[in-house]
């Protein structure tokens, strides 16, 4: 079933249409997505291996769950929605916690698509180890937690251990929002 995003002007307004998600890539166009940062009680980042299919980053590894909000829905139930759908599990909406949002210009060079991005950026902590997620198999492959000084020297090496989606500058300020709100900064 085709996927159709909202458009939005770079000032994150509505443009009062909606595009075939593989047009809003193609074109450039700004979209919204919810993006979960998911620790553990150890501060350990869940991280996810794209699935090969992704038509953006494929089998490179992500910093977080989430996904495109639907045409006219809220950041908050994209994030909540994400969660249920790629991770498996049914979580109350007050555990799932607003940080900020952001704007993200991205480009994957290899398949030539434009990720511009306003994405609400939220923060769940759990106490579930990795195996216990039921991860949906067509965006993910692998789920792994990694302890956050590890993600962040591989967002700053030129040569790294595990290979992020090319957001390296982004991911890390990012990632510093979350340990502010969570009181970790290092």
């Amino acid at each position: 079933m085709p996927e159709y995003l909202e458009v939005f002007d770079e000032y994150n307004q509505s443009l009062q249409r909606t595009k075939l998600r593989r047009l809003v890539h193609e074109e450039g166009n700004w979209h919204r997505t919810a993006q979960v940062y998911v620790l553990n009680d150890q501060n350990k980042l869940l991280c996810n291996l794209r699935s090969p299919l992704k038509d953006v980053f494929p089998l490179l590894w992500d910093v977080s769950i989430g996904g495109h909000l639907e045409p006219g829905e809220t950041y908050a139930a994209c994030a909540h929605r994400e969660l249920a759908e790629e991770l498996g599990i049914l979580v109350e909406p007050s555990a799932i916690h607003f940080v900020t949002q952001i704007k993200i210009d991205g480009k994957d060079e290899i398949a030539q698509l434009i990720d511009r991005e306003h994405a609400g950026i939220f923060v769940y902590k759990t106490t579930l180890p990795a195996q216990a997620f039921h991860y949906q198999q067509e965006e993910i492959v692998e789920l792994r937690y990694f302890p956050l000084p590890v993600v962040k020297q591989n967002l700053l090496s030129a040569i790294p251990e595990i290979s992020f989606i090319p957001l390296q500058k982004q991911f890390l300020e990012t990632i510093r929002m979350v340990e502010k709100y969570l009181g970790i900064e290092e």
